[in-house]
């Protein structure tokens, strides 16, 4: 017996879902293809925006790729040891000495 029932979440995928055409078109070497203001709006992106595109099961998905933007080093430490930069522990902050060249560096 084949039940074709949908769930209200379904119901609310469904409703939510948006489609639209577009052509694959030549870019240089490349192809490409345009996406309509109103994509860009319900996906919330802007020019030079990261996305990330993944295949599965011959179905194209394209995502919004929210990468953390750091204005410097002092950021970017910050957020990868999750503490403020004075308590980040540093072993040392003098310079090593690993001894003479025994090759062809050049310093």
């Amino acid at each position: 017996m084949n039940m074709n029932i949908i769930t209200k979440k379904q119901k609310n995928e469904i409703l939510n879902t948006f489609t639209t055409q577009t052509i694959i078109r030549k870019w240089g070497n490349s192809q490409g293809i345009r996406l309509s203001k109103e994509i860009l709006s319900q996906m919330d992106l802007k020019e030079d925006d990261t996305i990330g595109i993944s295949i599965y099961n011959g179905k194209m998905i394209i995502e919004k790729v929210n990468k953390p933007k750091y204005l410097n080093l002092e950021e970017r430490l910050e957020a990868f040891y999750k503490r403020p930069i004075d308590e980040i522990y540093v072993e040392s902050t003098q310079e090593v000495d690993v001894g003479d060249p025994v090759g062809n560096e050049k310093w």
